[in-house]
């Protein structure tokens, strides 16, 4: 497992045993970027306002693979969505538009330090989950939980590209760059060695 290193008012926080962690999100929307974290009420950070979202916010990050380099992700869910929202958030969501998680040592109403980087990547698919009623909550039905995958940017790696080692290609990019011109020629090139 990697070393972590945390900031050092951040690690002698951590140090004392007399802290809470803390997780902070940012999601880009198509209207605005979103800043939430895992607890109650308003909170600066970073020049940002975070939104607490306390006991319906959720994440889960991707297990350790063990040994080398894996591109895992995480899950990001809010419970408590009502249906007309719901439409709305799901309109507003921006195909792999940045995410980022950090965690952070919280003291006597205070963050310590400058929170770690955890996760840093961009919003994959979403997944709608309906409520279900409970005797305390039966409008909970109206109620949904929205789940969304958060991709890390190694898994840009995994997918094929559109690009070609041709000189009519690398041209589109850059028109005055002449060195593919002769890549193709070796295709056709019998060369004997020896």
């Amino acid at each position: 497992m990697a070393r972590l290193n945390y900031d050092s008012t951040m690690a002698a926080a951590i140090a004392t045993g007399n802290w809470s962690p803390i997780i902070f999100c940012s999601l880009a929307f198509r209207s605005e970027t979103v800043y939430v974290w895992s607890g109650f009420g308003n909170l600066s950070w970073n020049g940002q306002t975070w939104v607490g979202v306390g006991s319906i916010g959720k994440i889960a990050l991707g297990g350790d693979q063990g040994g080398g380099v894996s591109a895992q992700g995480a899950t990001v869910g809010v419970s408590g969505i009502d249906g007309v929202l719901l439409g709305e958030i799901l309109t507003d969501l921006l195909p792999n538009g940045a995410a980022g998680l950090w965690l952070g040592a919280f003291i006597n109403g205070a963050i310590a330090g400058t929170p770690y980087q955890i996760f840093g990547g961009y919003l994959g698919q979403s997944e709608i989950i309906p409520g279900a009623p409970t005797p305390d909550q039966p409008d909970a039905v109206n109620l949904f939980t929205l789940s969304l995958s958060l991709e890390n940017a190694l898994k840009q790696l995994n997918r094929p590209t559109k690009r070609r080692f041709t000189a009519a290609d690398q041209r589109m990019y850059y028109p005055d760059d002449s060195g593919f011109n002769y890549v193709e020629v070796q295709n056709d090139v019998a060369e004997v060695w020896g």
